[in-house]
């Protein structure tokens, strides 16, 4: 069976905050509540994972399919109590601005999801996302 394989390798830096590396990447993971605010924190890396793992899918998916789309912009949000370790919720939205007919984004947003590797692993039954589309002029 073939598979991909990935690999982040992180360093602590003496307090909360650390710094990965993922292959010619490096970048800083810490906190502004009890870190030095050197990066985002992890549950922000997180929504950004998913907000760029659809936005690769919306990209592919919409050079795939040949669309006419003059911008597009994906904002992910999430939200925890303070008891509970666990994002409650997580949201998207996407904002396309196209002259193309509704179905055809809305099946762009169905095979994103569907072909997500970060998406499907966060599990689809906890993020909901929805679609704005904006004419053009």
């Amino acid at each position: 069976m073939e598979r991909l394989e990935y690999t982040a390798e992180l360093e602590w830096g003496g307090n909360v905050g650390s710094t990965a590396r993922v292959r010619e990447f490096t970048f800083k993971i810490d906190t502004n509540t009890d870190g030095n605010n050197a990066g985002p924190n992890p549950t922000e890396y997180l929504l950004s994972a998913i907000g760029g793992c659809l936005t690769i899918n919306w990209g592919r998916l919409i050079k795939k399919m040949r669309l006419n789309v003059e911008e597009m912009s994906i904002e992910v949000r999430g939200w925890r109590n303070l008891k509970e370790p666990q994002l409650q919720e997580i949201t998207y939205r996407v904002r396309i601005v196209t002259d193309e007919p509704e179905k055809k984004i809305l099946r762009v947003k169905e095979l994103a999801e569907k072909y997500g590797t970060v998406f499907n692993t966060v599990g689809k039954e906890k993020i909901k996302g929805e679609v704005e589309i904006v004419r053009p002029g």
